[in-house]
C-alpha cells in the first residue's frame, strides 16, 4: 500500500516506475510494429494489385486476336484480384505478426536473461563484499591478538629489566644516589649564587636610585627653597607696602575723623548745646562674667524667681504642682517644650516629694544648659578676605548698636573694619553709624537717603577687595518680617554680595529684640527663609522679663548663639555662654551668692 502511495505521489510529480517505463516503451514498440505492418499490408497489396496488372497485360499482348473481355466481366475479375489482393495482404499481415511477436518474445527472452545475469552479478559482488568484510574483520583480530602477545611480551621484557634493576649492586646504587646528591648540592650553590649576585646588583640599583631620589629632592628642596624665600620676599614686600598703605589710610581716616568730631563740637556750640560726652564706659563691668549676666538679666529673672519662691516653697511636687511650675515657665516665655521637659526632669526623681524653690530652679538652669550648650558658638571669622558680615533684624531689634559694638571689639584686636551703612530708609541711621565707626575706628560708607541699597553694597564690596580690608560689616534696614517688599530689598541685597563673592556673605546675623517675646519666632523663620541666617544675637535682655524667649528659639530653630546684649554700653554685650545663662536666668546665681541684687 505504501509503495502504491508512493508511485501515486511520484506519478504525479512527472516521475515513472521501472516497470511503467518498461510498460511504455512496449506500447510504443507495439505501435511501431502495427504502423510498420499496415505499411507493409498496403505494399503488399499494391505489390499484388500491380503483378495481377501486369500479368493481365501479358495475357492480352499474347492473345491479341482474342476477343475483347466484356468490362463487367473485367470488372469482376479486377475485383476478385483484389479480393485475392487483399487477402494475400492479410495473410502477409499476419505472418509480419507472427514475426514481429517472434522477435519481441526472443527480445524479451534476452532481457531476461540480461536481468538474471545482472542479478547473478550482483549476487556475486555481494558475495565479494562480505567474503572481503569477513577477511578485514579476521585480519583485525589477528591484529588486535598480536598487539596483546606484543603488550604481554613487553610486559614480561619490564618486570624483568625491572628485576635486573632490582638486582643491582647496592654500591652502585649508592654511587648513583651520591652523584645525584652532589649534583643537586652543585646546582643549589650555583643557584645561591646567582641569586646573591641579583640580589648584590638589586641594592646596588636600588642605592643608585636613592642617591639620584636624593639628589633630585635635594634640587627641589632647593627649587623650592628659592621659590619660598622669593615668595616670602614678594610678601614681605606686599605686607610692607600694605602696611604703608593702611598706616597712611589710617591717617587719613583719623585725621577725617578728628575733622569731624571739630565739626560737630563747632555745630553744637553754634546751635548752644553742650559739649559731646565721652563715649559710655561700661556700666556692668565690675564684678565676675556671672555677677555682670546675672545683673543684665535681672528683670527676666526676678518675676520668675518670685513665682517659683512663692509657689514652691517646701511643697509636695504632684500633678498640680507640676501643672503650676509649667504654667510659670510658660508665662516666662520658655515655651510649653521647655516647660514640659523640666517639669519631667523633676517628676523623675521628686514626685510627691517635697521640693524648695532651688531644687527647681536648679532643674531649671540644668534643662537650659542642655538646651543651649550645643548652640554656644563664639563668632570666628573665616579665612577669606574681607569676611562680609550682614545684620539683619526687625526695626529697633539693636541691629546698628550691635554692629557698632561688634566693630569696636575687632578695631581693638587689630583688625581692618569696613561699615556700609546699607539702611538708606531711616534718617538717623548713618549718623548713629558714623558714631559707632568713630569709636571702634573704622570707615563708613554711605549713600543719599532713600538711595539703592544693592548699589551701596557693591561699592562697599569692591572698595572692601581694592583696599584690602579684613571685615566688611553690612547695616540692613531694619524690616518687618510680614512685609514682602522689604523682604525682596532685603534678597536682592544678599543676591548683589553673592554675585560679587559666591561665598559671601560669610556670616548673616539675626539681631532680636528680647522684648517682643513669642514674636521672635515669627521673625527668625522669616529671616531665615530669606537671608539663611548663619547665627543669633539676643539684645535688651537686660529691660525685659521676657529672656525665656531664646530658650523656646534655641529649643525649636537651633540656630548657633554668639552674643547677648545686656545693657547699651559698649562692654555690654556679652558672649554667649549656655551654663552662665541658664544659672542667671533661672534665679541660680541669686540664690548660690547668697544674696540678692537690689532694685534700681
Amino acid at each position: 500500500m505504501a509503495e502504491k502511495k508512493k508511485r501515486g505521489f511520484l506519478s504525479k510529480l512527472g516521475f515513472k516506475s521501472k516497470d511503467e517505463k518498461l510498460a511504455l516503451e512496449a506500447a510504443e514498440k507495439a505501435a511501431a510494429q502495427q504502423r510498420v505492418d499496415e505499411q507493409m499490408a498496403a505494399r503488399m497489396a499494391a505489390i499484388n494489385a500491380a503483378a495481377l496488372a501486369s500479368a493481365r497485360k501479358q495475357d492480352e499482348a499474347k492473345a491479341p486476336d482474342a476477343a475483347p473481355v466484356d468490362a463487367e466481366a473485367l470488372a469482376i475479375i479486377e475485383a476478385e484480384e483484389r479480393k485475392q489482393a487483399e487477402i494475400q495482404a492479410a495473410r502477409d499481415v499476419e505472418r509480419a505478426k507472427q514475426l514481429a511477436e517472434e522477435r519481441a518474445r526472443a527480445e524479451e527472452a534476452k532481457a531476461a536473461e540480461e536481468e538474471a545475469e545482472a542479478a547473478r552479478l550482483a549476487e556475486e559482488s555481494r558475495l565479494a563484499e562480505e567474503r572481503e568484510l569477513a577477511a578485514q574483520a579476521e585480519a583485525e583480530r589477528r591484529a588486535a591478538e598480536a598487539a596483546e602477545r606484543a603488550a604481554e611480551e613487553a610486559r614480561l621484557q619490564a618486570e624483568r629489566e625491572a628485576e635486573i634493576a632490582r638486582a643491582a649492586s647496592e654500591a652502585e646504587a649508592a654511587r648513583l644516589k651520591e652523584r645525584a646528591e652532589a649534583e643537586a648540592k652543585a646546582r643549589a650553590e650555583a643557584e645561591a649564587a646567582r641569586i646573591t649576585e641579583e640580589a648584590r646588583l638589586a641594592e646596588e640599583r636600588r642605592l643608585a636610585e636613592e642617591a639620584e631620589a636624593q639628589a633630585r629632592a635635594e634640587e627641589a628642596r632647593a627649587r623650592a627653597l628659592e621659590e619660598r624665600l622669593a615668595r616670602e620676599a614678594a610678601e614681605a614686600e606686599r605686607r610692607a607696602k600694605r602696611a604703608a598703605d593702611r598706616k597712611a589710610r589710617e591717617q587719613a581716616e583719623a585725621e577725617e575723623r578728628a575733622r569731624l568730631a571739630e565739626e560737630r563740637a563747632a555745630k553744637r556750640a553754634a546751635a548752644g548745646l553742650p559739649p559731646e560726652k565721652p563715649a559710655e564706659t561700661d556700666t556692668l563691668a565690675e564684678g565676675n562674667f556671672l555677677d555682670r549676666i546675672s545683673r543684665g538679666l535681672r528683670k527676666s529673672t526676678s518675676r520668675m524667681s518670685d513665682n517659683l519662691a512663692s509657689g514652691f516653697n517646701q511643697r509636695t511636687l504632684d500633678a498640680e504642682a507640676l501643672e503650676d511650675l509649667e504654667d510659670i515657665l510658660i508665662m516666662s516665655d520658655m515655651g510649653s517644650d521647655v516647660a514640659g521637659q523640666v517639669a519631667a526632669k523633676l517628676a523623675e526623681d521628686k514626685f510627691d516629694k517635697t521640693v524648695t524653690d532651688l531644687e527647681v530652679k536648679v532643674a531649671l538652669a540644668e534643662t537650659i544648659s542642655d538646651i543651649l550648650t550645643p548652640l554656644e558658638t563664639p563668632f570666628v571669622l573665616g579665612l577669606a578676605r574681607p569676611q562680609v558680615i550682614l545684620f539683619v533684624g526687625v526695626n529697633g531689634s539693636g541691629k546698628t548698636t550691635t554692629l557698632g559694638k561688634i566693630a569696636k571689639r575687632f578695631g581693638d584686636q587689630g583688625k581692618r573694619v569696613l561699615i556700609c551703612a546699607a539702611d538708606t530708609f531711616r534718617a538717623a541711621a548713618v549718623e548713629q553709624l558714623t558714631v559707632w565707626g568713630e569709636r571702634a575706628g573704622a570707615p563708613v560708607m554711605s549713600g543719599k537717603p532713600g538711595a539703592d541699597a544693592a548699589s551701596l553694597v557693591f561699592d562697599a564690596m569692591k572698595r572692601a577687595t581694592e583696599e584690602d580690608y579684613d571685615i566688611l560689616m553690612i547695616d540692613t534696614a531694619g524690616r518687618l518680617q510680614n512685609r514682602t517688599e522689604l523682604m525682596d530689598e532685603l534678597a536682592k541685597i544678599i543676591r548683589i554680595i553673592e554675585r560679587y563673592d559666591s561665598s559671601a556673605p560669610h556670616h548673616s546675623v539675626l539681631v532680636l529684640d528680647a522684648t517682643v517675646g513669642q514674636n521672635a519666632l515669627g521673625q527668625v523663620e522669616a529671616f531665615s527663609s530669606t537671608a539663611k541666617v548663619s547665627g543669633l544675637i539676643m539684645t535688651k535682655l537686660d529691660g525685659t522679663a521676657k529672656g525665656g524667649v531664646l530658650v523656646a528659639l534655641s529649643e525649636k530653630y537651633k540656630l548657633p548663639i554668639h552674643f547677648i546684649g545686656i545693657g547699651e554700653a559698649i562692654g555690654d554685650l556679652e558672649t554667649f555662654s549656655a551654663p552662665v545663662f541658664a544659672a542667671a536666668l533661672s534665679g541660680v546665681a541669686d540664690a548660690v551668692s547668697g544674696q540678692g541684687l537690689a532694685a534700681e
